[in-house]
């Protein structure tokens, strides 16, 4: 026989071993560590020799206990989260203007090596190729055209040096000139797509421009084939060049002058709006190939109400739900003196309690709706009592059972929504009024019971209004925490604004002072028909463009752990980000858990990642691999969330929005 005091330690200890091991293990571990201590409960039990009813009762106080207290360590895990990231989220503040300004850097370091620096090398290669076979048609010819793209790098680059300049956008027409206009005369050009979204048209330009610029730069005089096509809702892009002619040597003149950041930049774009590129040989010639959506992708990563809910935000009104039931049938089932003489009370009063413990779990959700369900119960009671159905008085039970009437007051003033605030108002005066009900018919009154009823109503509203002013008050504070926030989101992207806006015009200062000047000089020579100076100035404007994309590419502070940071991490890792959705502001603790997710599938699992933004949270997802896997699902359950992994090898994170 164990001494009396050891069934006090005993619980104690079990309870701090699963505190720890669900604030520092995942929900699941957690989940069965309680399971492992119920066990135990209701074995000890039934050695010690309880009947059948008591082993029962301690089973259900065990679980209780046990979801409360995983229920509590989920939270305190989920917390700590949240203050790192907090922490970080600030810590990063600082960095954010200088890191949007690389991004601007970034953008334009595309833009250029997508426009001016086509246009030049197209230049190059068409004027070295004339001067070289010394024909006085090719040199008019090829005179023309460095005058003609000339006039086209100078509005070009006019453009992206002007404040507050978008990224250009292309379409099928630019398409068709672009190949109506390229020196090489051995291209070939079929298109059977009709129309698309500008966003895939503007990619598939960019696709065919990169790659017809390569095949000049690195294959002179090669036969090349150029296919943008429609097939089961994609569009496919295909450029398909064979090798160089040895007898031109104009992409001699070329080679070495390319940024080495073209097709990195078109990985990312393709991903950005859902598609996909690869490059590489193919024969004994290179090949290009993008395939790309025509119709977009716009659903949502998970429902709202996620089936990972059961280890976030709605762990603990779940747990307090079962804890309810569990206090008032398994106390009453291990209590001595539990009634034997009706047969049918318990029949009866199991499914009361538990009607009147399950609106905790809308706790959050419909708190409201909840407390009238749990009231709606208390009548009941009071009915099969006056019937003499149950030997157990309304207002004992009430009194057991107040707590529940609290928390759900106490959700109504945290959690409810605005418009039925004035609904909750009345749920002190409802709670009281039924609690005065409950205990002034029991067995102890006596005398006038109205006006016992109206005394007790008044003393259930003390505790009733308290709690539900204590949940105003925290819906308050969070509220002025999300205020204060949203005010200092907006004073930093302010800040970080005024920092693109400077170095943008210091940039466009640079751009104007060199690649500018030597694209006018082009156009000049040109127009005069010295092709040797044509070259020169071309030769050197490439040079000139090359400079600026090595220091446009140069790297600064590290991304912020924000959703917009994301697109800087997959920069710097050569991949690509597309994201989905409607973008919109998300609490630190999301923004920090979408970046870190994001770090880790870039960095173990590959080039690509996308991120889902959903009213309830963010979904990152991209190529696994299995030294992030198990990183990745404890980030997820530390967030609340959830992790999941396709066949083909796609990890998905949900990482959701918990109110505090």
């Amino acid at each position: 026989m164990l001494p009396g005091w050891l069934w006090w330690v005993l619980p104690l200890i079990v309870t701090a071993a699963l505190y720890g091991l669900a604030m520092r293990r995942t929900a699941g571990v957690a989940a069965g560590g309680v399971a492992v201590a119920v066990a135990l409960s209701a074995g000890t039990a039934i050695v010690l020799g309880e009947p059948a009813r008591s082993v029962t009762g301690v089973a259900l106080l065990a679980v209780g206990l046990g979801a409360v207290t995983w229920a509590l360590g989920r939270a305190r895990r989920r917390g700590r989260a949240r203050r790192l990231a907090l922490a970080a989220y600030r810590a990063a503040a600082p960095d954010v203007p200088g890191v949007a300004a690389e991004v601007e850097r970034h953008r334009l370091a595309a833009e250029l090596h997508d426009t001016a620096a086509h246009r030049l090398t197209g230049i190059v290669v068409g004027s070295a190729s004339a001067l070289r076979l010394a024909d006085q048609a090719l040199v008019e010819e090829a005179a023309r055209h460095a005058a003609e793209t000339g006039r086209l790098a100078v509005e070009e680059l006019e453009r992206l040096t002007a404040a507050d300049t978008p990224a250009g956008r292309g379409d099928f027409a630019d398409l068709d000139a672009l190949i109506a206009t390229w020196p090489d005369p051995r291209l070939s050009y079929r298109r059977t797509a009709g129309s698309a979204p500008l966003e895939i048209a503007a990619v598939a330009y960019r696709v065919v421009r990169e790659a017809l610029t390569n095949a000049l730069r690195y294959g002179p005089g090669g036969d090349v084939r150029v296919g943008v096509e429609r097939e089961h809702g994609r569009l496919l892009v295909s450029v398909v060049n064979t090798p160089g002619d040895p007898a031109v040597n104009g992409g001699d003149v070329a080679r070495g002058l390319g940024g080495g950041h073209g097709l990195a930049g078109l990985r990312a774009a393709t991903a950005a709006c859902g598609g996909s590129l690869s490059a590489g040989l193919e024969g004994q010639g290179w090949a290009v190939r993008a395939e790309l959506p025509l119709a977009p992708e716009d659903r949502p990563p998970y429902s709202p109400y996620s089936p990972y809910e059961w280890r976030g935000r709605q762990a603990a009104d779940v747990a307090l739900a079962i804890l309810a039931l569990a206090l008032s049938v398994g106390t009453s089932l291990v209590t001595a003196d539990v009634p034997e003489a009706l047969p049918g009370e318990a029949a009866l009063l199991v499914p009361l309690f538990a009607a009147h413990a399950l609106p905790l779990a809308l706790r959050r959700r419909a708190p409201l709706a909840g407390l009238a369900a749990a009231l709606a119960v208390c009548p009941l009671l009071l009915a099969a009592g006056l019937a003499g159905w149950t030997t157990q008085p309304a207002g004992d039970v009430f009194l057991w059972c107040l707590w529940v009437e609290l928390a759900l007051l106490y959700a109504v003033g945290a959690y409810g929504r605005p418009a039925l605030r004035r609904w909750g108002a009345m749920a002190p005066t409802a709670v009281a009024a039924v609690g005065g009900l409950a205990l002034a018919c029991g067995p102890g009154i006596t005398g006038n019971r109205p006006a016992a009823w109206a005394v007790l109503a008044m003393g259930v509203a003390v505790p009733a209004t308290a709690t539900w002013a204590l949940g105003l008050a925290v819906a308050a504070r969070r509220g002025r925490r999300r205020t204060a926030m949203a005010r200092e989101r907006d004073l930093l992207g302010r800040e970080a604004a005024a920092v693109v806006l400077a170095e943008r015009s210091r940039l466009a200062a640079e751009l104007r002072r060199t690649a500018q000047r030597h694209a006018r000089a082009i156009v000049a020579a040109a127009d005069a028909r010295r092709l040797d100076d044509v070259l020169a100035e071309a030769r050197a404007g490439l040079a000139a463009l090359r400079e600026s994309l090595d220091e446009l590419r140069l790297q600064g502070d590290d991304p912020p752990p924000t959703i917009a940071g994301i697109a800087l991490l997959a920069a710097r890792h050569q991949g690509a980000v597309r994201y989905a959705g409607t973008r919109r502001a998300a609490s630190p603790s999301v923004e920090v858990a979408a970046f870190r997710a994001a770090e880790l599938i870039l960095r173990h699992g590959g080039p690509e990642v996308t991120v889902a933004c959903h009213a309830d949270g963010a979904a990152v997802s991209g190529p696994g691999s299995p030294g992030a896997e198990r990183r990745l699902r404890a980030l997820a359950d530390a967030a609340g969330g959830g992790f999941s992994q396709a066949e083909d090898g796609t990890v998905k994170v949900w990482i959701p929005e918990v109110l505090a």
